[in-house]
């Protein structure tokens, strides 16, 4: 690592450190209060990779978005040195706790600001960890703003005359195909632009790296399926036939498309409130902006403050409801725009900083005995669930619903076997290791002796199944 990145890394630790109850808050909420398991695959993939080699992966299925890179190879290079579930994911989770700062410092951001962008995101997390904590965690597209951090790398230094320029960001586009597409739906609007207005004819490199990255993205994925890897090629997505059946419908009756999205947004309450203060604080950046002679650095923030507007737009399109995991760029830009004015500000740049930090710091004391009650509410709803699952036999197979199982192998020490199986009784490989099923998985759910669901509300539809303990939200259930 460089000199000059090692003060902001160390700085960064020592913030992390500090405030580290809002990261156990986030923990506990998904790991304790809920029972999270998209958040533990990486971890799981690891360990069976450390623990039975390419045989024990073999048998994986991958999610659409597979988080190949850099989730899984953070993973497999982190888990000989931490493996444990909780000292994974906090290594995991200082890693992230660092993007905000890097995209910020990409856009522009004062160093002294940048370390806010990252604190106030943690610090919103730990205040709604159901919502924004999920950024903290492997599988859930935080790593959308490593590769915006990377992509705007590239293309300050873009050289066409280098051959090496070029295949880096071959590279890196395969990477985003492969790993985390909805980069393009968050930030392609902005880093288009972006390209355009920084290269010009230029531009033309890497947009074709990102046309050659996608077919060879396709390649590895197919590549992946052959060797045992499971993964949900482009081609079993729906979303451009949906976008299309959307064209008409704008074109004919605009107001009618209009009405819908505004609706499903006000549906949303929480999504609504970060879309309203958003709206508030980017607008009144760039109504000040328009005062100032900036150019083309303007027009670059005011795309950069459409791109999530153009985002919710096209997730209304291709019929996915607006959630938060695909909009990090919210509370992201709220923090970026107010930052930005108070940067702006000559009187107020030095000192608000540290006013701020220290502001932060008294809240965080203020509600410390209420972070730490929370933690300890879900260590003990955790713990309690595992001994929930020690009434039952670990040798004999059972069944579950989808959220159980991975939580259940990463954090009993026992070797359990469950296959997973849908409310409705079909077999679901989705995100699990088959061969962690071997045959069981082609027998009938109905041969089971017992199992586990997340809901009972299919329990008086299963024949011959009686409810025998419901804990912290998992039920329990026997085949008579």
């Amino acid at each position: 690592m460089k000199l000059r990145n090692l003060k902001p890394t160390l700085i960064l630790l020592i913030l992390f450190g500090t405030f580290h109850l809002f990261y156990d808050v986030i923990y506990e909420n998904h790991l304790g209060e809920g029972t999270d398991s998209d958040i533990l695959y990486p971890y799981l993939f690891s360990r069976d990779f450390w623990t039975g080699g390419w045989a024990g992966v073999s048998g994986w299925n991958l999610p659409p978005c597979t988080t190949i890179f850099p989730d899984l190879v953070f993973g497999l290079i982190a888990y000989p040195i931490v493996s444990s579930v909780y000292w994974f994911h906090l290594v995991f989770g200082f890693l992230v706790f660092c993007l905000p700062f890097a995209l910020a410092r990409s856009l522009g951001l004062a160093k002294r600001f940048s370390y806010l962008v990252s604190l106030g995101f943690l610090l919103f997390a730990g205040l709604d960890p159901n919502q924004l904590g999920q950024f903290y965690f492997p599988s859930f597209h935080a790593m959308t703003f490593f590769f915006v951090i990377w992509t705007l790398f590239e293309l300050d230094h873009w050289n066409p005359k280098k051959g090496i320029v070029w295949f880096r960001f071959l590279i890196l586009m395969t990477l985003v195909w492969i790993s985390e597409y909805w980069f393009f739906i968050n930030f392609a609007p902005f880093l288009i632009f972006y390209s355009l207005v920084r290269l010009r004819w230029q531009s033309f490199g890497p947009f074709s790296m990102g046309f050659v990255g996608y077919h060879l993205a396709k390649s590895i994925g197919k590549g992946l399926r052959w060797v045992g890897i499971g993964t949900i090629g482009s081609d079993n997505l729906t979303y451009f036939t949906k976008l299309m059946d959307t064209v008409q419908p704008i074109l004919i009756d605009p107001y009618s498309v209009w009405q819908g999205l505004f609706h499903s947004l006000t549906n949303q309450e929480v999504l609504s409130d970060w879309i309203y203060w958003y709206l508030v604080i980017g607008s009144l950046f760039v109504f000040l902006s328009l005062f100032r002679n900036q150019g083309k650095e303007f027009f670059l923030d005011l795309v950069f403050y459409l791109s999530p507007l153009i985002t919710i737009f096209l997730l209304y399109t291709i019929q996915i409801e607006p959630n938060i995991r695909y909009l990090y760029i919210l509370p992201f830009g709220i923090l970026y725009f107010s930052l930005r004015l108070i940067e702006s500000i000559p009187f107020l740049r030095m000192g608000i900083p540290i006013i701020l930090m220290i502001g932060c710091f008294w809240y965080y004391l203020g509600k410390h005995s209420e972070l730490t009650t929370m933690v300890k509410a879900g260590e003990t709803k955790r713990n309690h669930r595992l001994e929930c699952l020690t009434e039952f036999d670990p040798n004999l197979p059972g069944v579950s619903t989808y959220w159980p199982i991975k939580y259940i192998y990463a954090f009993s020490d026992k070797p359990w076997t469950l296959v997973p199986f849908t409310k409705d009784g079909v077999y679901y490989p989705w995100v699990a290791n088959s061969s962690w099923d071997g045959n069981l998985k082609n027998q009938p759910f109905d041969s089971f002796s017992w199992g586990v669901t997340e809901s009972k509300e299919k329990l008086a539809e299963w024949k011959g199944v009686s409810l025998v303990k419901a804990c912290e939200g998992w039920y329990f259930f026997r085949r008579n």
